[in-house]
């Protein structure tokens, strides 16, 4: 049994995502990956060509952004209310619950979209400004717990969010970068051989392999720690505000 409402330093935001992620371990993988594969399958294997193709190195911006895009408005989000209901489930002394958590998930997938749409669209023009746009995405982190945890729909989940944030950007900030380099680590480790396999064979399809398993495994960690990280700084913010 894991207690959400309390603070975290980042040693204890890894250590407690870590432990849950490994305990439930292939439920959180099942979880990515019902995600994950049918997502990269359309996106990079059928619309991208990456089934057939031969391997490039060197992508287009197009063949970068497509998926991005989608990882960030559709794939991250799901897989991270999927994630807030298994939480839950775990803190209250029991297992996951997949079948819930993913039907709860897909239900709040609707709203949670044009939420993160809308915040997409803001930060895309601060990103003009680079500065403005770093300053927002950290402002908008948590839209979809806002969603799932606090009802919150379209511009009140960006504001239920900033408010969260506002106080702590420049710790937020730090402990988003920190979970993000971690996960780009084990990412790079996890694809390395299928990105050889690729270069070898010259097929797209190894890499395309590689980059759903990696993203099977990472995104549910990401997004247990997110997760804790949302509760860590509201329990802050309840403390500040007596």
């Amino acid at each position: 049994m894991i207690e959400l409402e309390r603070p975290r330093d980042a040693g204890a935001l890894l250590r407690d995502s870590f432990v849950i992620y490994i305990r439930h371990f292939w439920t959180f993988l099942a979880l990515g990956a019902l995600v994950v594969v049918p997502s990269e399958l359309i996106v990079s294997g059928v619309g991208l060509e990456q089934l057939s193709s031969d391997y490039d190195s060197t992508p287009s911006f197009a063949e970068a952004a497509i998926p991005a895009a989608v990882s960030y408005l559709v794939v991250a989000p799901l897989i991270t209310a999927i994630c807030v209901y298994a939480l839950q489930s775990v803190a209250a002394g029991g297992s996951p619950r997949a079948r819930e958590a993913l039907v709860k998930g897909f239900e709040s997938f609707t709203p949670i979209f044009f939420a993160v749409l809308l915040a997409a669209l803001g930060i895309l023009v601060g990103a003009v400004l680079i500065l403005p746009g770093v300053y927002l995405f950290v402002r908008w982190y948590f839209v979809p717990q806002a969603v799932v945890l606090e009802g919150a729909h379209g511009a009140d989940a960006l504001r239920a969010s900033g408010r969260l944030v506002e106080g702590s950007w420049w710790r937020t900030l730090g402990l988003i970068v920190l979970v993000n380099v971690a996960a780009l680590l084990v990412a790079v480790v996890l694809g390395a051989p299928f990105t050889a396999a690729a270069n070898g064979d010259d097929r797209a399809i190894w890499a395309l392999i590689g980059q759903i398993g990696a993203s099977a495994v990472t995104q549910p960690f990401g997004a247990l720690y997110s997760t804790l990280l949302y509760f860590d700084l509201r329990q802050r913010k309840r403390a500040a505000l007596g």
